[in-house]
């Protein structure tokens, strides 16, 4: 696939794994808008990069909308949209999970997920082709004890994607998702695990998204474990 001078909008775009897919994007000579909430960080990293921004807030559709319709009236086009923006609440167990922390997780992984898929579809139908990057993790592939949350959230994206992908079929849009394993970010602020040293780096994650995307025919489902449980695989 190219990505060179192709308009790249990513939400979730000041942090952590969406800047650092924003840099490879720019490094690989793509056309980057990055949407966040986080409005000092989102100036600091289009700054840092030399790239656009607008914000945004994932949970309403109509800033969504907006963060599309901008995109789209500076560069006539929108060749990527990647649905990063994610939120992780401290582990527990289900019954002991708070209702109104979960409302929110649902709110900004999946209900801005699909809002970013419904307005990205309306725009490349319209201009007939386009790819969609639904940002998952591998906590969206098997259940894990005191994640339910995250991981149900990650499962509804699953479904999501797999479900508007085959809605698709025969049409030039593409619909792709990355399950990354764990990776050193601020997503686990509220409790970060034990083990976070052992995760994987952003920018490791980021270059295997990078090439599969310059393959020919991509990887639709992306798994990106850590490197050392790559090893012993």
């Amino acid at each position: 696939m190219e990505i060179r001078n192709k308009v790249v909008a990513i939400t979730g775009g000041s942090k952590g794994f969406g800047k650092s897919l924003a840099k490879a994007f720019t490094r690989e000579g793509a056309i980057v808008i990055i949407g966040s909430e986080k409005e000092e960080a989102l100036k600091n990293t289009a700054l840092e990069l030399d790239i656009d921004y607008f914000k945004l807030d994932v949970r309403n559709q109509d800033e969504i909308e907006g963060f599309a319709n901008y995109v789209k009236s500076k560069h006539q086009r929108i060749d990527y949209w990647i649905n990063n923006a994610g939120i992780q609440i401290a582990p527990s167990l289900a019954e002991d999970v708070d209702i109104d922390k979960l409302h929110n997780l649902y709110s900004i992984n999946f209900f801005g997920s699909f809002y970013g898929c419904q307005t990205a579809i309306r725009h490349m139908k319209k201009q007939g082709t386009g790819t969609i990057i639904n940002i998952n993790s591998t906590a969206g592939l098997e259940g894990k004890p005191n994640i339910s949350a995250y991981s149900s959230s990650k499962f509804a994206l699953k479904g999501l994607t797999e479900s508007i992908r085959k809605e698709l079929e025969g049409s030039e849009i593409k619909v792709l998702s990355v399950h990354p394993g764990g990776m050193q970010t601020e997503i686990y602020k509220e409790k970060y695990p034990d083990d976070f040293g052992d995760y994987m780096s952003v920018d490791y994650a980021t270059e295997k998204v990078i090439d599969n995307l310059r393959l020919g025919e991509p990887e639709l489902d992306l798994v990106i474990r850590r490197p050392s449980v790559e090893v012993r695989s």
